[in-house]
């Protein structure tokens, strides 16, 4: 199975709020490197960032712009757009209801038909930019 096949399902988990069954598409090996360029070795940090994610934005929708495997299938990077309104907390910022987008950049490296590596890729400022009003983003939606 190639590295763009595990990575469409495992955006599927996503979407449908499945948090289980995203963290069995992680190897034993598994290991995430947050935006920040943190990197943790447990399945909890990206479960809880899309949690997050989730309260923070109950009506994001993802738009996945291509998923794009590496020449031996291993890694597999996608570009998506996300767009949702703001009715929940997300660390300090209280909801506005103001809607949201933003770009990403997902990374996965695959062994053994799991994911064994994560990074994810965004601009946090420009969301909370957004969040608190100085800079607003057209939305074609």
């Amino acid at each position: 199975m190639n590295a763009s096949t595990v990575h469409r399902a495992h955006w599927q988990t996503i979407d449908t709020y499945d948090w289980e069954a995203m963290r069995a598409r992680y190897h034993p090996d598994y290991r995430y490197t947050d935006v920040t360029g943190t990197r943790h070795t447990d399945t909890d940090q990206p479960v809880e960032v899309m949690r997050t994610l989730h309260a923070a934005f109950p009506d994001v929708v993802f738009d996945y712009r291509d998923f794009h495997p590496s020449a031996d299938g291993t890694t597999s990077f996608v570009e998506v757009r996300c767009v949702g309104t703001h009715l929940g907390p997300l660390g300090p910022l209280a909801a506005t209801g103001r809607r949201v987008a933003s770009f990403a950049c997902h990374v996965v490296e695959v062994r053994d038909g799991l994911i064994v590596a994560e990074r994810d890729y965004f601009d946090m400022a420009a969301i909370h930019r957004q969040i608190t009003g100085d800079l607003v983003v057209e939305l074609d939606d």
